[in-house]
């Protein structure tokens, strides 16, 4: 055997998220790889929800998702067909596309159709002039030529999934996790599951074992055999007697991969490749992690083509070996496909990778993410030294510290349900119940936590007896009595409003209020109020409370399950009288009727733009754009009427100094970039795009960075007016046209801005080129 230890010596930075336009959508797919396919020039690395293409001539890469060109997003496989130049990409749905002269050609039929069972797609193969999808209940035949389904086989009478399939001489070969079929390729009925018989000289197994995927080599068949665990895999010859072992290594193996690549056989392992020829002679071994913590999987699939072969790393991404050794393909994303609340400050968006119920810990460990300057960091129980070996779970929330980016707050469901990160990069202490006033029976659970504008952490403490707590930026803890109702209970959302006054939610009795003074050592002067439903304590819609928000009037918007409603008067209310301090429905007309706007929708998040107008999220509906006053929907997002890729809405959270709007929903991480950011009272950062603006743009030009409700003018380079505006916080933008809707001609034109209450500036300049 020679050993030819390739080390990975070189970096290609050909693809990398960039800021999108204003009105674009981008989708934020995570960098674990799935499979890998290569063929015509062209590498494709099917991620969990979308395609990483390289192109090895140009050394460049690009990412295609749902929003800008697939069909769909819960990718399952990606195969080369030599035959048609084509690649099929497989999804877990049952949908395929076609992607051939880099365009996407939808085969939807196994997708629509009415068959009970599994869809998805497990793996694709090429023979007679065909493709051929395996499926959770059959096989597929694909005709290439007009991307139509030619027939459908069954060998297992749609009882259980065909992993892979191959082909020897005249017969077709199905393997399942349990058995192998097979049958002449020359029945005229193979769709009769009465002429697939399972071929004995491989045993039916259950309980601990599958088998995985099949090739055949110079007219012999390979299988792997899996074992649920780590570990204890093996490659298998089927003879005609039975089978027997083929990698004879003194090793416990884990088989993540077996493929027959361009005549050469590749077996992938976490952290080696074996490259072998055809009659399992080995040629060399590719090593690609060794030494690293923890010990689970890093390489998921490997494909030989053009003299190289391509590596999914799940850490590095997708990795290119030749004779001069390895360099990294890196493809920027969140480090998981783990998403469940979203948090942040300006330009730093964190995600909670973790989840929490009611009822009791779903032990997720994907961590908090952290997305600043387009790149992606992780804070797991592997990369992080204080949560290696300890309890740590069920991440729910993440706040950044507004004196200080570098400071951060990871709050859990778990033994260590609070991390503290001073650098940007490290957690440098926790708390749990042992050291600090955190409540709970040994694991604890702190549902929201938020800074306030002097650098104090405050947070929610579900299942507690004094539910909001609070550390100083001195290091000293504080809790606050809430009232009977708060007690023992779970929690959920918190927010701070601009009078510092705390207001979080409790599952089932509503929104509470505590107004602190800034005494914290002292009190006797806190007020405390809750509300709920009732007619003269709230008039909720209901008091399941799912979103709360702070609008840039103060005003209190809270969402709910059965609609939303509004507190005009935050501060006001801990002195009101009964009946005094209900929150108020937004009303309109419809069809001569008078309703509530959007109803009994359910809300999961509310969230203010820098115009003050409100992005609210919903369960089921998509995302509306209310306008500042909430009145007036202005638009609304759907899966049907935009790129959004799902209506089901589970958080959203602002890059306030681009505007660009970020939304988890339950199929995966997407963004927006709006016509609206915070603004810039001191014009420090104010940006103009696109500069130059080339002759075939047809979008917005956006001046952003300038002040709050900005009045906007542009002239030319002669101070003749062209256009005038108002921003929507600090950002304003302009279609290319005069005043009186014609096309501007080639030029340089100036941004002029004020207040209303100010005079003019000249804060920005751009060039149309026409």
């Amino acid at each position: 055997m020679r050993n030819l230890i390739f080390s990975i010596v070189s970096f290609l930075s050909g693809f990398s998220y960039s800021q999108i336009g204003m009105g674009e959508w981008r989708m934020h797919v995570a960098t674990k790889g799935i499979d890998v396919a290569a063929g015509d020039g062209l590498v494709f690395t099917a991620l969990e929800t979308g395609l990483v293409e390289y192109d090895i001539k140009e050394k460049e890469s690009s990412l295609w998702t749902d929003i800008n060109s697939l069909s769909d997003i819960k990718i399952s496989c990606v195969y080369f067909d030599e035959n048609s130049k084509s690649f099929f990409v497989g999804y877990e749905n049952g949908n395929i596309d076609r992607i051939k002269n880099n365009t996407v050609t939808n085969i939807p039929a196994i997708k629509l159709a009415q068959i009970q069972g599994n869809k998805s797609i497990s793996s694709f193969r090429s023979y007679g002039g065909f493709v051929y999808a395996c499926t959770g209940f059959g096989i597929v035949v694909i005709n290439t030529k007009n991307n139509e389904i030619k027939d459908s086989y069954y060998p297992t009478n749609g009882l259980e999934k065909i992993q892979s399939i191959t082909f020897k001489n005249d017969t077709i070969f199905a393997l399942t996790p349990t058995r192998l079929y097979k049958s002449s390729i020359l029945h005229p009925n193979l769709a009769d599951p009465s002429v697939w018989k399972v071929d004995e000289r491989v045993p039916i197994i259950a309980n601990n074992f599958s088998y995985q995927n099949i090739e055949t080599v110079k007219n012999e068949l390979y299988f792997v055999k899996k074992f649920v665990g780590f570990g204890f895999d093996t490659l298998f010859r089927i003879t005609n007697s039975g089978f027997q072992n083929v990698l004879n290594l003194d090793i416990s193996l884990e088989i993540e991969n077996f493929k027959l690549s361009n005549d050469k056989i590749l077996v992938t392992l976490p952290y080696v490749v074996y490259y072998l020829d055809t009659d399992f002679e080995f040629e060399y071994q590719l090593y690609i992690m060794q030494n690293t913590y923890p010990a689970p999987e890093n390489l998921k699939s490997a494909v030989n083509y053009d003299q190289k072969v391509y590596v999914i790393d799940n850490k590095k991404g997708l990795v290119e070996f030749s004779g001069e050794g390895g360099r990294i393909i890196s493809v920027s994303g969140p480090p998981k496909n783990n998403f469940f609340a979203l948090g942040g400050t300006d330009d730093v968006i964190t995600v909670a990778g973790g989840i929490i119920q009611k009822a009791d810990f779903v032990y997720s460990t994907a961590g908090a993410y952290v997305f600043k300057d387009e790149e992606w960091s992780l804070f797991d129980r592997f990369n992080q030294d204080l949560w290696i070996n300890h309890l740590q779970w069920d991440v729910s929330s993440i706040a950044v510290n507004p004196l200080d980016k570098n400071k951060m707050a990871i709050a859990s469901y778990s033994f260590l349900p609070l991390s503290l990160v001073d650098d940007g990069k490290n957690v440098k202490e926790v708390f749990t119940v042992d050291n600090s006033i955190i409540e709970g029976p040994g694991n604890a659970c702190i549902s929201d936590l938020k800074y306030d504008l002097r650098g104090n952490l405050w947070m929610v403490n579900c299942f507690s007896n004094k539910p909001l707590k609070m550390l100083s930026k001195d290091n000293l803890w504080y809790e606050f009595e809430t009232g009977t109702n708060s007690k023992s209970k779970f929690s959920g959302k918190l927010v701070i409003d601009y009078n510092g006054n705390k207001w979080f939610a409790i599952q089932d009795q509503g929104v509470f209020g505590y107004k602190d003074k800034n005494t914290f050592d002292d009190s006797s002067d806190d007020k405390v109020i809750q509300i709920n439903s009732g007619d003269k304590s709230g008039a909720l819609p209901t008091t399941n409370v799912t979103a709360l928000a702070i609008d840039l009037d103060n005003r209190l918007w809270i969402g709910t399950s059965s609609g939303f409603a509004i507190l005009y008067s935050p501060d006001r209310a801990f002195d009101a009288a009964l009946g005094d301090y209900n929150t108020q429905r937004i009303k309109i007309e419809f069809e001569g009727n008078v309703e509530y706007l959007l109803g009994n929708t359910s809300i999961t998040d509310i969230e203010i733009d820098g115009g003050n107008r409100k992005w609210i999220a919903t369960a089921n509906a998509g995302i509306f754009l209310l306008s500042a006053d909430g009145s007036e929907i202005l638009e609304s997002f759907t899966k049907e009427n935009s790129p959004l890729i799902s209506n089901n809405i589970v958080d959203m959270q602002f890059n306030n100094r681009t505007g660009e709007l970020f939304i988890i929903t339950d199929l995966g991480l997407v963004s927006y970039r709006t016509n609206s950011s915070k603004g810039d009272a001191n014009y420090e950062n104010v940006i103009v795009f696109p500069n130059p603006v080339k002759p075939n743009f047809n979008g917005e030009i956006t001046i952003q960075g300038i002040k709050y409700d900005s009045d906007v003018k542009i002239t030319d380079i002669a101070g003749n007016l062209v256009y005038k505006t108002r921003s929507n916080g600090g950002t304003a933008t302009w279609n290319g046209k005069n005043l009186q809707g014609e096309k501007v001609s080639a030029g340089t034109y100036l941004f002029w801005t004020a207040s209303n209450t100010q005079s003019g500036r000249k804060v920005g300049k751009v060039v149309i080129l026409n």
